[in-house]
């Protein structure tokens, strides 16, 4: 079997342009010292510097929505638009990085104040004290939460803890562990350590009633709670992973929000997977933490996608522009 070889950057633009993407001009000859030879020859160094700083592999996940299969070719695409939806979706993950993050520490602020109230400082390290116990878990595969899952979730929680304090950058948490004996902090430093998806698990291993003392903040039932930030917390990796986010589609559909259903794409009451729910559990989460939190950058960025008709708002999981419009409203 031959091994790959490494494609030259002009070989893989050639590439782009046989797959039918317009707006690469790679004939070399011709490009004299005439204006337009000059011109042509800049316009070739430009591209050739665009792929070699983006990457073939990358600007090909951004070119797939306009694949062909039938023709195997690249549809309605030129080299330029295939560069900006990769920027476009660069800014958008900006800013869903930014109001993911925000209502992330809203969370833990939220986790920190009810076992803090409940259970004081370090009561979260006797996990019967604030666990659902001797029942059966349903966000939890139905696990029967028994003595010795408690006790086993326990280790597991202290051991990640205890590596996670340890690597903590946080100055509070330094000058905690250096003046005191004890090596765990108290709940309201704790929660600072603690990534989305940890959050989210001690959210599921809490009692009924300390689930939906956290619900309560954020207005909304447990099961939306959950439903809500798992969806967050996929998405908050892919921006952080560099993913592509504006093409991504869920695999399982989070509860929709009630109060943007007619914003939403649906079929037979089956409602989008894709961006379009995100952002509607976005605002619907942070119209909880702060009403005035400014939408316009998010708005603008998922804009740059979408065109004056409503084919590409449906694509995106919109009813149609005007509904993407009226969800920021």
């Amino acid at each position: 079997m031959e091994k790959p070889k490494q494609l030259s950057y002009i070989d893989q633009l050639c590439l782009l342009k046989l797959r039918g993407i317009t707006g690469i001009n790679i004939q070399i000859s011709g490009m004299n010292n005439s204006k337009s030879g000059i011109k042509k020859r800049k316009e070739l160094d430009k591209n050739i510097h665009t792929i070699k700083s983006i990457s073939y592999y990358e600007l090909k996940r951004y070119a797939y929505p306009f694949y062909d299969e039938n023709t195997n070719k690249y549809k309605g695409l030129d080299f330029s638009g295939l560069i900006a939806r990769y920027y476009r979706d660069k800014k958008l993950r900006q800013e869903i990085l930014h109001a993911i993050e925000d209502i992330e520490v809203a969370l833990n602020t939220s986790i920190a104040y009810v076992l803090g109230e409940k259970t004081g400082a370090f009561g979260y390290l006797d996990f019967p004290k604030w666990c659902q116990v001797n029942s059966r878990n349903k966000f939890l595969k139905n696990t029967r939460m028994d003595q010795f899952v408690i006790e086993q979730e326990r280790l597991k929680f202290l051991s990640n803890l205890q590596y996670k304090v340890k690597k903590s950058s946080m100055l509070d948490i330094k000058r905690y562990i250096s003046n005191n004996t004890q090596i765990f902090p108290p709940v309201w430093l704790m929660v600072n350590v603690l990534t989305l998806g940890d959050s989210i698990h001690i959210i599921k291993l809490m009692s009924k009633r300390n689930r939906e003392s956290v619900a309560n903040n954020f207005n909304c039932s447990v099961k939306e709670l959950i439903s809500w930030f798992e969806c967050l917390n996929l998405i908050r990796n892919i921006c952080c992973h560099n993913g592509n986010l504006i093409d991504f589609e869920l695999r399982t559909a989070p509860i929709v929000p009630e109060r943007f259903k007619d914003n939403l794409f649906s079929i037979d009451d089956r409602f989008t997977k894709r961006i379009a729910i995100v952002i509607a559990i976005i605002i619907t989460i942070m119209n909880s933490i702060n009403s005035k939190y400014y939408f316009g950058r998010l708005r603008k960025s998922i804009n740059k996608f979408v065109n004056k008709d409503d084919y590409e708002a449906v694509r995106y999981g919109f009813k149609d522009r005007q509904a993407m419009m009226d969800l920021f409203n």
